[in-house]
């Protein structure tokens, strides 16, 4: 089989996660990424778009090894924004620069964060990812399930769940994360200034349709998460894309 060794970094998941990550072909720019789920109070609306638009994303892209931001929305849902920042791998999510960057947050990012409710961020690494395109939708799902059972659920996603929904017409890509507890919870001034939780386990699937991207639920959850005990958060959701930008290394890859 086509995989080789997960990091044993990941640890929120449980001393035993997945044993296998597909090395194939993956729209992925990278092993790692970064994913936050946050709502805004109503009068940081703007502000917030001024800022990651024009400022946090750029910031970001800037670090080593950071390769592509996506910010993707669902209105009306809680939480709002999910942004994903994708990163070579996971030494670029704990690295002496972003370190540094994320303990000295600009007087935007401060004014900005306190607008932040409801927010989950996870430093993760890439556990398995299938196919080649990215999606203008995206059903998020942050998973928890039992550690002794974590690589059977790796193994049903990764053999039986993602090669059933990238049959439907629609579904572009499917990616399977487990965050990392440390990098996840590291003590900076910037993760001082708002309260989260860390998702233990995150499904990704990217489409082309709105509706492609929610029929993948039922390809990938149903009886047999049932059966393996995978809990699925009640605020699941398909968001659509707002924007998206590459890192400069990125575009000249």
């Amino acid at each position: 089989m086509p995989y080789g060794p997960v990091a044993t970094a990941i640890t929120t998941a449980g001393a035993f996660a997945c044993d296998r990550m597909r090395r194939g072909e993956s729209a992925l720019l990278g092993q790692a990424a970064v994913l936050v789920w946050n709502d805004v109070a109503a009068e940081g609306r703007e502000p917030f778009y001024a800022w990651h638009d024009n400022e946090h994303i750029p910031e970001r892209l800037a670090l080593p090894g950071f390769r592509r931001g996506r910010r993707f929305v669902r209105p009306g849902h809680t939480p709002e924004w999910l942004t994903m920042y994708e990163a070579v791998d996971l030494g670029a999510l704990v690295s002496p620069e972003y370190l540094a960057r994320l303990n000295a947050p600009t007087p935007a990012t401060i004014a900005t964060l306190a607008h932040f409710r409801n927010t989950s961020r996870a430093v993760c690494q890439v556990v398995h990812s299938v196919g080649s395109s990215t999606g203008g939708h995206v059903l998020a799902m942050r998973l928890t399930i039992d550690a002794v059972r974590g690589g059977s659920m790796c193994r049903y996603l990764a053999e039986e769940a993602f090669p059933r929904a990238m049959k439907r017409t629609g579904v572009v890509a499917c990616h399977l994360f487990a965050s990392d507890t440390s990098a996840s919870y590291e003590n900076t001034a910037e993760s001082g200034t708002r309260k989260f939780d860390v998702p233990a386990w995150v499904v990704l699937c990217e489409a082309s349709t709105t509706r492609a991207a929610d029929a993948a639920r039922s390809d990938i959850g149903g009886a047999e998460f049932a059966r393996l005990g995978v809990e699925i958060r009640h605020d699941d959701g398909v968001y659509a894309l707002e924007i998206c930008r590459l890192s400069l290394a990125a575009g000249r890859d």
